[in-house]
This record gives C-alpha cells, sequence and structure tokens, in this order.
C-alpha cells in the first residue's frame, strides 16, 4: 500500500520567523535617525572625520583607529546627505544585518533553528546593540565584520568549500581595519582548528592548509591597505603610513584621560555604569536621551547560562560551545590587560557570545519543561525593551517615569 507524502509547507515557519526578527530590528533602527539633530558623543570625531574624507582631506578628527568605519560612514553621508541621518544611516545597516548573521553563526554553530532563532531575537531586543546601531560610531561595525568572519569560517568547517574560509579573512581584514581589538578574538579561529586537529574531528590536506593560511595571513592585509587607498591618494607614503600606524598604538597605550561615564572591565557584564550619549531637559519635567545600556533581564540570565554552557563545553568536548567560551574569553578579557578609559560599548563583541549560550541554555529548559518559560523569559525582556525604549533613542519622556527607570544611582 502506498501512503502519500504530506505536501512541505511553501514557507518555513522558522525562516519568517528570522525575517520577522529582522523586519523588526530595522523598523526600530532606521526611523527617527535624524534625532538628535546634532551629532552626539563620538560622532563629533568619526562623522566629522568622514565629512572631511568626503571633501577630499586628511581626516584629522579621528586618527586613533583604521579609516574603515570612517569611509563606511562616509557611503552614508553621500548616499542620503550631510546631516544626522546621513551619519548613522549605515550604523542602522550594519546593526539590522547584525541580527540575521548572527543567526546564521548560531545555525551553523548548533544545527539548532530555535537557538539561532532565539539568538537573533535577543539581539533585537537588546538596548546596547539597538543605540551602537544608531550612532556614527565604529563598534556595530567592527561586530558585524567580526561575526560575520566566525560565520563564514564555521561555514567552511561543516562544507570544506574553499570560498568560505577565503570570505571570513575578507571579513576578518574588514574587523580588524576598524579597531585592532578585534585581532585578539579572532585567536578563537586558530584555537578552534588546533582543538579540532587535536581531538582528530578534522583532516586539512596541505593544499586547504594553505589556503587557511593564505585567507588569514594575506587577505587581511590587503583588505586593510586598501582601506587606506583615499590616504594614499591625498599625496601621502609608506613612511606616512608606517608613522600613523605608531601614533595610533601610543596614544592607545598612553591615553590615561578619565571621562565620567567609563567603567572598568568587570563591570560590564553586571551593568553597573551605562553612558549617556545624550541628556537635557527638553521641556519642563520632560528628559530627552540617549542612554547606551544593556538589557538587563537577557545580560543577567546570561551569566549563569553561560556557566552551564562553559562546564558542558569542557566536559564534553562541545566545540561549538568551546568556540563561545573562547570567543567570549579573548573579546572580553583582553580589556583586562588595556590601561587606557574604557566604556560598556567595549562589551559588545562578548556580548553576542554571552547571547548564544543563553539561547542554548534556553533550548535545553524547553526541551526540558516545554515552552512556557522560555516565552516569559522572552516576554520580561521585550517588556524591558518597550518600557526603556524612550531612553534608548531619544523620545521624550515625563520626569516621573525616567525616574522609575533609573534602577540604580549608577545609571545617572
Amino acid at each position: 500500500m502506498r501512503v502519500e507524502s504530506r505536501p512541505k509547507p511553501r514557507w518555513d515557519p522558522i525562516l519568517l520567523f528570522v525575517i520577522g526578527v529582522t523586519l523588526f530590528a530595522a523598523l526600530i533602527r532606521f526611523p527617527r535617525l535624524h534625532t538628535p539633530a546634532e551629532m552626539i558623543f563620538d560622532e563629533i570625531y568619526y562623522a566629522r572625520a568622514a565629512q572631511q574624507m568626503l571633501a577630499g582631506q586628511d581626516a584629522t578628527e579621528e586618527r586613533t583607529h583604521p579609516p574603515l568605519s570612517k569611509l563606511i560612514i562616509a557611503a552614508g553621508i553621500a548616499l542620503a546627505g550631510d546631516h544626522a541621518v546621513g551619519w548613522r544611516v549605515a550604523s542602522a545597516v550594519a546593526g539590522t544585518l547584525l541580527v540575521g548573521v548572527t543567526y546564521a553563526l548560531a545555525v551553523t554553530l548548533f544545527d539548532d533553528r530555535f537557538v539561532a532563532g532565539t539568538s537573533a531575537m535577543l539581539v533585537a531586543l537588546d538596548g546596547l546593540v539597538l543605540v551602537e546601531s544608531r550612532i556614527a560610531k565604529p563598534d556595530i561595525f567592527l561586530t558585524l565584520f567580526l561575526f560575520a568572519s566566525f560565520t563564514a569560517f564555521w561555514r567552511y568547517l561543516r562544507s570544506r568549500r574553499v570560498h568560505w574560509i577565503y570570505l571570513s579573512g575578507v571579513a576578518a581584514g574588514a574587523a580588524f581595519a576598524t579597531k585592532w581589538t578585534t585581532v585578539v578574538p579572532l585567536i578563537a579561529i586558530p584555537v578552534t582548528l588546533m582543538l579540532c586537529w587535536r581531538w582528530g574531528r578534522l583532516s586539512l590536506t596541505r593544499r586547504e592548509l594553505w589556503h587557511v593560511a593564505a585567507a588569514f595571513t594575506v587577505m587581511p592585509v590587503i583588505i586593510y591597505v586598501l582601506t587606506y587607498i583615499p590616504y594614499f591618494a591625498l599625496g601621502h607614503g609608506v613612511a606616512d603610513f608606517v608613522r600613523h600606524q605608531v601614533s595610533m598604538y601610543e596614544f592607545h597605550s598612553s591615553l590615561t584621560e578619565g571621562h565620567p561615564y567609563q567603567s572598568r572591565w568587570w563591570s560590564w557584564p553586571l551593568l553597573i555604569r551605562p553612558i549617556w550619549y545624550q541628556y537635557y531637559e527638553a521641556a519642563p519635567q520632560i528628559y530627552r536621551g540617549i542612554l547606551a545600556i544593556g538589557n538587563p533581564i537577557i545580560w543577567w540570565a546570561s551569566l549563569p547560562a553561560f556557566a552551564v554552557v562553559a562546564a558542558r563545553a569542557v566536559g564534553r568536548r562541545a566545540l561549538p560551545e568551546i568556540f563561545l567560551v573562547a570567543g567570549f574569553a579573548l573579546s572580553y578579557l583582553q580589556y583586562a590587560l588595556i590601561p587606557r578609559a574604557l566604556f560598556l560599548y567595549h562589551f559588545l563583541p562578548a556580548l553576542l557570545f554571552l547571547i548564544m549560550a543563553l539561547a542554548v541554555s534556553l533550548a535545553r529548559v524547553r526541551a526540558r519543561v516545554g515552552s512556557g518559560v522560555v516565552l516569559a523569559f522572552v516576554v520580561l525582556a521585550a517588556g524591558w525593551f518597550v518600557a526603556f525604549y524612550p531612553v534608548l533613542s531619544a523620545l521624550p519622556i515625563a520626569a516621573a517615569r525616567y525616574w522609575r527607570l533609573m534602577w540604580f544611582g549608577s545609571w545617572i
């Protein structure tokens, strides 16, 4: 007797969910980019440097980081105009793409679409990710490039198709051309390769080893140098280029000037000291501002979740979980060795590893007790996001509501 198989649904529910989450991310990033109309916080360096680049001038307003983020901001200005929307539109694009890249990395790591979808959703609901997606600063770009490199690397491990490893190298070069600090979390890639080889889970031919070596040496150097084409076009030579690299290193190694919103690296997961990018009284008893702060429902829950994932990673030699642990440790603990003033936004790359670990733990909770607990957690995280959205996006807010949102004195 022949049993007819049921026709597959035309639309994959998980795919629809991911598309919906990405659209949600876009809908809360792009509207009202014109507010505030003036440059805020470090926009006075990065957006002004981008303006100088468009005018064919040296980017003297910001010379402490490589040029890629300023070139991207300049592209946004060229497309949308030299005003607030133009300064910030590239960041909004990057912040939206980051949601999709998070899904792609998580599904490649764990082959679990619930884990991947939950990771993407939690990234979309985080306050710090949102704020960094709506300001002309480099951190959202470096996080996007970094996780694009990780995604392509893991696609290579799963498929052994050589184009993926070169795409990973290109993205790694873009991350390095945004900020040098990305080179440390990228060490998670050779660590993973070494463990794969040591545990007999990967055997690379000599040809494949050459491809891997070229992808992570030649390609990043090419991308890095290419971002300096506008610099060389202004008449600078190789000696100037070398002096500029030395100057960037000396700046960051000797920076001791403090800032009211700086914070210690160990305090970031606890959300002790967020950053007010803007704050003023718009009218009597009406405040308006932008608070760079993470979603505490997500951040605080991710800490025990990460501990559980780390224990499992060590005990079972689970490579995806070990990758999360290594990526988090390298992204985060490097700042324990950096003496300069630091801020909560430096935690952004490490945060995504915590979020994926939280999603893994939520998947296990769902498998044991059902979806109710997970749904309740997501509703709670979404509730925080809705409540705090005015102070994440410069909406006017009544003074009484503002004070209710300031849970701790250090948030002011």
